[in-house]
């Protein structure tokens, strides 16, 4: 039986953090397999990342990330980095978990300015204007599928 799960993450494009090939980005989780994880409170490679660009022909290390592939020209390539603010279980819902509308937001300039110092963290020449890549996104799933792939274009 599958848990249904409500997560909230602050996600951002590879391609938005100075990667430019699957092989860049590969390296990068490799390097920093051990300070990443999926709980509150971590940064990991997103729980969408089946979706659309792994797994394919395409998809060989020397694949550009932000190239569109053509069945998805309307989608923003990942693969994302998140960071998990939250996430709730079945047996922990309540009244306003019923139906959970996915959404992905941009920022507000608080949020950014709060969030900065996490993206420093990893990433040092971070700026207030690279925030602009990141998203609050929260979304439904369910364990054993894949997390919806979220993300909006920047404008």
């Amino acid at each position: 039986m599958s848990c249904r799960r409500i997560t909230t993450v602050l996600r951002i494009p590879a391609s938005a953090l100075g990667f430019r090939y699957r092989r860049e980005w590969d390296r990068f989780l490799e390097e920093h397999e051990d300070d990443f994880g999926w709980d509150p409170g971590y940064f990991g490679p997103s729980l969408s990342d089946e979706h659309p660009w792994t797994m394919r022909e395409e998809d060989h290390p020397d694949r550009r990330l932000d190239e569109r592939l053509p069945e998805w020209p309307e989608i923003v390539p990942g693969p994302f980095l998140d960071y998990c603010l939250a996430e709730k279980m079945e047996f922990e819902f309540g009244e306003d978990d019923r139906n959970v509308n996915s959404e992905a937001l941009p920022l507000t300039k608080r949020q950014a300015e709060k969030y900065l110092p996490l993206y420093r963290k990893l990433f040092p020449w971070f700026t207030p204007e690279d925030m602009k890549a990141v998203r609050w996104c929260r979304y439904e799933w369910y364990d054993g599928t894949d997390a919806p792939y979220l993300y909006s274009d920047p404008d």
